[in-house]
């Protein structure tokens, strides 16, 4: 972790965290701390610090940062299950794969 006075910048292994899971966890913190994520080298992202209140800690921008990812994560396991479904529920409400009621 590098500081500078008013600013704190750490170099963030993209095998751990995504850019996106890093750029979405800025997001969350947007009111709270200005925080910049920018490619570092091949493999590495520098996130950057800087304006932080005091209810802020880069600990709980990383948290959010693991969270975001575990969600990304999981949505591209579950993809394929969750477009069946969809695809399932749109039909079924289209009235598709119903056969007629025989009459007696």
């Amino acid at each position: 972790m590098t500081k500078n006075s008013d600013k704190a910048s750490v170099r963030v292994d993209a095998a751990v965290y995504s850019g996106e899971a890093l750029r979405l966890a800025a997001f969350v913190f947007a009111g709270r701390a200005g925080i910049a994520v920018k490619a570092a080298g091949a493999g590495f992202y520098a996130v950057s610090f800087s304006g932080a209140a005091e209810s802020f800690s880069p600990g709980d921008y990383f948290n959010e940062a693991l969270n975001q990812q575990c969600r990304l994560d999981l949505a591209k396991k579950n993809a394929k299950a969750a477009g069946m479904i969809a695809t399932r529920a749109l039909l079924s409400a289209a009235g598709e794969g119903k056969t007629p009621k025989k009459r007696a």
